[in-house]
């Protein structure tokens, strides 16, 4: 006979409670060393806020209000974006090495020194986007791999 663990919803860790944040104004709050690894952030404001030497790997963030974010020094690897505002935020020194960002406003967002290998996006606004410094392997804008877009470009400059 084996044993069954007998675990209540009741008695999840305070931690692992915090990692669900669903509706929550977060504007302008600072994330600092934390490890929210899976967190999932629903219909939340996170306007404005600062994010440094931390790990989201795996999150999910849904439908959020993420307009001149700060993200710094970050593992967000194999994290999900869908239908997030992330207009005029500034991604730094971040892996989101295996991300998909999809249905996204991203506006004049400015990348430097990202992982972006193997990452998604789909159906974003990449209107003045600015890169430096990013490694794009085997990443895809709307299905169409990214070295294609730049041997494209390039071949267009150099004729």
């Amino acid at each position: 006979m084996t044993e069954e663990k007998n675990t209540r919803p009741e008695e999840e860790t305070a931690a692992e409670i915090q990692k669900h944040v669903v509706g929550q104004d977060l504007k302008n709050a600072v994330f600092d060393e934390n490890d929210l690894d899976g967190a999932v952030f629903h219909n939340s404001n996170l306007y404005c806020t600062a994010v440094s030497n931390s790990n989201f790997s795996e999150c999910r963030i849904e439908e959020c209000a993420m307009e001149n974010a700060q993200f710094r020094n970050l593992g967000m690897k194999h994290a999900s974006y869908q239908a997030a505002d992330m207009k005029e935020s500034v991604f730094t020194d971040v892996n989101l090495y295996g991300s998909a960002i999809k249905h996204s406003g991203m506006q004049n967002v400015k990348f430097s020194n990202l992982n972006m290998n193997d990452s998604e996006y789909h159906n974003c606004s990449l209107a003045g986007v600015q890169f430096h410094n990013c490694d794009w392997e085997d990443a895809l804008i709307d299905g169409i791999p990214v070295r294609d877009m730049i041997s494209a470009y390039m071949e267009v400059q150099n004729s």
